[in-house]
């Protein structure tokens, strides 16, 4: 990380990155993460070698976040966000590091950039968000890198095809955008029209959908059609409250260039029950024909770091699992405004394996945000969680 920089940031006065002027207003902010993970991954040397003995591996994330927003009469509103960071530790040495830096950040843009490559340092620079959107009284539009948040359950979203976040995401806030084109449209009231459009180098690789959604205050609901790659996908999401309870659901039907066929279906019911401050809980149940293929025919016993990014690309965009049938229960509770634990389990009906993550976070003082957690696997190798390893990370956020 750059100690200018670093020293710049934590520098910096309170209040004096804010500007009112009327019909222009403008803010700069800035966040500070840095993230310790330790688990057993496989050593890059020793995967070649032949070896598939894990070993214990540690990475240190520490990430500068310069965020600018700006808005103008209202109408006009723009967002950049840049990272700075940088990476050390033996993870940089494992298989599962040399497989991401393969498959790098997947935007059309090429917007990021290595200004460090050493055994024991990695840094770069990247854009993570870059949009402009403009609202009318009826539509909007935006262009840019941007999150495309779709689907309405907590855990799974099979409807979100541009933007997936996993349950077992250590950064579960943290995905690069879509370098995209996005319009709605409210030919009707509480009736949207949405298209999207994301393009890719490849012609073959570009993605587009196309949403109408309801949005009422007893229903939230919509319907959806794209182009994913080579594969058509239909799909539909909901969400709804029933007392005082959210009940919600996806399912999609992906039509494959192959000419097979498989479905993804989510249901998912939260309530908060007023024990104390409030017990959250959450039960979510995923049906999922989208299954972890078998290697592909011809593939070495040893295959190199590109081989293995290669089949792994495929699953990133959808959810990939190797149980068609898994639940999700999780447990929150704030003990006071300073700390909170949440409790999360996977459950692999199929295999018999199970994920549970327990997470501590802590706000010791305003502005600051503290998080020590956990994955633990249990289960056999050829089920869900089974083959995992325990990792355990601890995180500290900073915002400026």
């Amino acid at each position: 990380m750059p100690r200018a920089a670093l020293c710049a940031l934590l520098a910096a006065p309170a209040g004096a990155a804010e500007l009112d002027r009327g019909d222009l207003r403008m803010e700069i902010g800035a966040e500070l993460r840095s993230l310790y993970t330790f688990t057993r991954r496989l050593d890059l040397e020793d995967f070649q070698g032949g070896s598939t003995q894990r070993s214990d591996s540690w990475l240190l994330l520490q990430r500068v976040r310069f965020d600018f927003e700006a808005t103008w009469r209202d109408q006009l509103f723009a967002e950049v966000v840049y990272d700075v960071e940088g990476r050390t530790g033996t993870g940089l040495d494992s298989l599962a590091f040399a497989v991401g830096e393969e498959i790098g950040t997947r935007t059309w843009l090429d917007a990021d950039r290595v200004f460090a490559d050493h055994e024991s340092f990695h840094g770069m620079h990247l854009l993570y968000r870059g949009w402009l959107r403009y609202e009318g009284d009826s539509f909007d539009v935006t262009v840019g890198r941007q999150r495309i948040p779709l689907g309405r359950a907590r855990l799974w979203n099979p409807t979100d095809l541009f933007n997936p976040i996993f349950p077992l995401a250590i950064q579960g806030d943290q995905r690069i955008g879509q370098d995209a084109l996005l319009a709605r449209w409210e030919p009707l009231r509480s009736f949207w029209v949405m298209g999207i459009w994301a393009p890719q180098d490849d012609p073959d690789e570009h993605r587009a959908a196309l949403r109408l959604e309801l949005v009422r205050t007893w229903l939230d609901a919509a319907l959806m059609v794209g182009r994913f790659q080579k594969d058509w996908v239909f799909g539909f999401d909901f969400a709804r409250n029933l007392g005082g309870a959210a009940i919600r659901g996806e399912a999609t039907l992906t039509d494959l260039e192959a000419g097979e066929r498989h479905w993804q279906a989510v249901g998912s019911l939260d309530y908060s029950f007023a024990v104390g401050n409030g017990l959250y809980t959450l039960v979510e149940h995923l049906y999922n024909e989208h299954l972890l293929p078998d290697a592909p025919p011809g593939l070495p016993v040893v295959p190199t770091v590109a081989q293995i990014a290669a089949q792994q690309v495929g699953l990133l965009d959808r959810i990939t699992t190797v149980s068609r049938n898994q639940t999700g229960f999780q447990l929150g509770y704030e003990w006071s405004p300073l700390w909170r634990t949440d409790l999360l389990w996977l459950y692999d009906w199929e295999g018999a394996s199970l994920a549970v993550v327990p997470v501590l976070a802590l706000s010791p003082v305003d502005d600051v945000q503290l998080a020590f957690g956990a994955q633990l696997f249990l289960g056999t190798d050829d089920t869900e969680y089974g083959d995992a390893a325990n990792l355990f990370f601890a995180q500290l956020d900073i915002y400026f």
